[in-house]
This record gives structure tokens, C-alpha cells and sequence, in this order.
């Protein structure tokens, strides 16, 4: 207000000097508090381009964690399919206890489908702050495997139906406490007798055996594609590391 009505002042008396030295003031003023306001803006955003970086370096390490979980899982359960299929051939397996046999029924059914922690990138889609990533290779990559995830989740839904019918198939071959002890991998006390007629009912089963076959390839699906993705997620931490320091 005092600068007003000191340009006010010296307008009237016609002050020409005076009046360019305040309008420098007020314009160099209004320049400088617009640079400071961008500088400041500019820093909120490379440290906001920094913590994306830094929180989608810790998603990727989930999903390596859900990745291996996959893997890991797969083998196990092709293994109780393995044990399945060798005893509905040539009986149970010598060795092999009557608890984990049963259990092995309804392990072979299951799939372990990984899907991405993808936190992080939705928000920066949904919040228009994927403008902060000022490196476009690495934006590239970043999209690049999101979007591979989620290109080989197209066959969710063909595995979870063979799932589904291979539980529906067996339904009544194992004892519910037996299918009540797998999924907390409790023990449920099975007895040689009470396995050989888990066994028999099996073999009874139409189409228990093609179900088990074609779910190996299923298996094969999930390890394959955990492999390709924990190497993609590897070599974006890598990238992407330096970018968040």
C-alpha cells in the first residue's frame, strides 16, 4: 500500500525517474517471487520424482517375493500331482506317508496365480503424476512390465476354471478334515487303510487322471512366466535404484 501511494505520488509530480525506479522494484519483485515460487515447485517435484522411484523399487521387490512364492509353489504342487498319478498307476508310493498322500490330492489341484503390486504405478496414472518421471527410458520400462504382468493374466481365467473342475471332479475323494488340515498344512492323521480307500475312490474318479496331467502344464505356465517376470522386475530395480538417490 505505501509503494502505491508513494508511485501515486511522484506520478503527480511527474517524478519520471522515481516512477521507472519503482516500477524496476515492483516488476523485478514480482519477477523474483514467480522464480522462487517455480523453484520451489521444481523441488517438490524431483523430491516427489525421487520417493516414486524409491516406493516402486519396493513394490518390485514384492512381487519378487510373490514371484518366487509362485515358483516355489508350482513345484510343490506338481510334485503331489506326481505322487497322485504314480499311486492311481502302480499304488501308493513306498515311502510315503498316508497323511501327505491324501493331502497330495488336493495340493494337485492348486494354483498359485502371482499378480503385481502395482500401487504405486496406478497412482501415478490416476493422480496425471506420471509427467514427475523426467526419464522417459525408464518410464518406458516401467510401463513395459506392468504391462507383460498383466498380458500373462489373460489366462487367469482358463486357469482358475481347470481348478475349479479338478476340485469339482474330486470332490468326495478326500475326507473333509483331510481338505481342512491341507489348507492350514496341518497334519490330519491318515491311516494306511483309510489312504488305500482315498486311493480306490480316486481311481473311481473320471478323469481325475487327464485333469492332473493337463494341470502340469498349467504348473509349467505359472514357473515360466514367475522366471521371465523376476528378471524384468531385477533388472528395473536396477535401473531405477540410481533415479530414487
Amino acid at each position: 500500500m505505501t509503494i502505491l501511494r508513494r508511485f501515486s505520488g511522484r506520478l503527480r509530480q511527474q517524478d519520471w525517474l522515481a516512477v521507472a525506479l519503482d516500477l524496476t522494484i515492483v516488476i523485478l519483485g514480482v519477477f523474483l517471487g514467480i522464480q522462487a515460487a517455480n523453484w520451489n515447485e521444481a523441488r517438490h517435484d524431483r523430491a516427489e520424482e525421487k520417493r516414486y522411484y524409491a516406493q516402486i523399487v519396493v513394490d518390485l521387490r514384492r512381487d519378487l517375493d510373490t514371484l518366487r512364492t509362485a515358483h516355489r509353489r508350482s513345484l510343490e504342487y506338481d510334485q503331489a500331482a506326481e505322487t497322485v498319478l504314480e499311486a492311481l498307476e502302480h499304488g501308493i508310493p513306498r515311502g510315503t506317508d498316508p497323511s501327505d498322500f491324501a493331502k497330495a490330492i488336493d495340493y494337485a489341484g492348486f494354483l498359485f496365480i502371482p499378480s503385481p503390486s502395482r500401487r504405486t504405478y496406478d497412482e501415478l496414472i490416476s493422480t496425471g503424476n506420471l509427467r514427475l518421471l523426467r526419464d522417459g527410458k525408464a518410464k518406458d520400462a516401467i510401463a513395459a512390465y506392468y504391462e507383460a504382468f498383466a498380458e500373462l493374466r489373460q489366462w487367469d481365467s482358463l486357469l482358475r476354471r481347470e481348478q475349479g473342475e479338478y476340485w469339482s471332479g474330486s470332490a468326495g475323494v478326500v475326507p473333509r478334515r483331510v481338505l481342512q488340515a491341507a489348507l492350514i498344512n496341518g497334519d490330519p492323521k491318515v491311516s494306511l487303510a483309510e489312504a488305500q480307500d482315498i486311493l480306490e475312490r480316486a481311481r473311481v474318479t473320471p478323469r481325475l487322471k487327464e485333469m492332473l496331467i493337463g494341470m502340469a502344464a498349467h504348473q509349467m505356465r505359472v514357473r515360466r512366466d514367475s522366471i521371465g517376470l523376476e528378471r524384468d522386475a531385477r533388472a528395473l530395480i536396477k535401473e531405477l535404484q540410481p533415479l530414487s538417490l
